[in-house]
């Protein structure tokens, strides 16, 4: 089945047009409209066929509310098939209750988002416990892309020399091994301690050849920034000869841009899954080829 259009949420204006553009098709934006009261007015332009719906959920509870008014709008309009780029995912943090009473945001927001979507797309959601996305969207077919390889190619037109891929923490060994791979460079993974939301610290192993070199820490996410900065600082005082930084999604504020180049870092990166002053590396190819293959 064609798509017959693209639209997106206001805030994700920039990324949505580069797809469309990509797959050929008309873009619309969702219109909407709040009223002193907190409430919102959604307006979204009619269409048959299959729909592509963009929003990046950084920020999300809002725009969750806003998606499901213009889905629902779209398909009692006669859609017949609803599909949402979502490139980055909200609520994967909690995929279980870890004191009595907690919400499984996980669980709820795939229920949630499987009452008004046919698929959903998404870039490197930020799992734990769990290494299949499908399995939290039980109504609707889901699926999980990884920006490992446009971060790959944006760096082999790069010189190599000296270069050292670097993983802040165990998490992060599933992109940088893949990067590290597709390059053939050589990368590390530090290890870490957190004891708050900004309280962290990394440490990497003394025998590890770090001096002089070309440091790229890769992540998925720059949340606080403050895993970045502790791994900056760690990589610094072992003498690394440069440090920059690589995310799939920015969602750290300009205060904290601000503290990771204090830190040391003199290059920040992202994707286009969210809208940041750091984006250079934009999604839509990956996107493209997801939605060109089987919609």
């Amino acid at each position: 089945m064609s798509i017959a259009s693209l639209h997106f949420l206001p805030e994700s204006r920039e990324a949505a047009g580069k797809l469309a553009a990509s797959l050929d098709i008309p873009a619309h934006e969702i219109a909407v409209h709040r009223f002193p009261d907190g409430e919102s007015r959604v307006r979204i332009h009619p269409v048959r066929g299959t729909a592509i719906l963009f929003a990046s959920l950084n920020d999300p509870n809002e725009k969750l509310l806003h998606l499901a008014f213009a889905a629902a709008t779209l398909r009692n309009g006669g859609a017949a098939r609803l599909v949402l780029v979502a490139p980055y995912l909200c609520y994967m943090r909690q995929d279980m209750a870890f004191e009595t009473g907690d919400a499984v945001s996980q669980r709820i927001i795939g229920d949630y988002l499987s009452r008004y979507f046919d698929r959903v797309i998404t870039v490197d959601p930020h799992l734990h416990r769990i290494d299949n996305l499908q399995s939290i969207f039980t109504d609707c077919r889901a699926d999980a892309l990884s920006a490992t390889g446009l971060i790959a190619d944006a760096l082999a037109g790069e010189s190599q020399i000296g270069l050292l891929l670097v993983g802040p923490d165990s998490e992060s060994k599933q992109w940088v091994s893949v990067i590290a791979e597709k390059l053939d460079s050589p990368f590390i993974v530090g290890e870490k301690v957190r004891t708050g939301d900004r309280q962290v610290a990394v440490r990497f192993a003394e025998d590890q050849e770090i001096a002089g070199a070309r440091a790229i820490i890769l992540d998925d996410v720059i949340s606080s920034g403050m895993t970045v900065c502790r791994a900056a600082k760690a990589l610094r005082e072992t003498g690394a000869g440069t440090i920059e930084v690589i995310a799939v999604h920015a969602l750290c504020r300009d205060g904290d841009v601000a503290a990771i180049k204090t830190a040391g870092v003199s290059r920040i990166r992202s994707t286009d899954s969210v809208p940041h002053s750091t984006n250079a590396i934009s999604l839509a190819p990956l996107l493209s080829r997801a939605l060109t293959e089987e919609t």
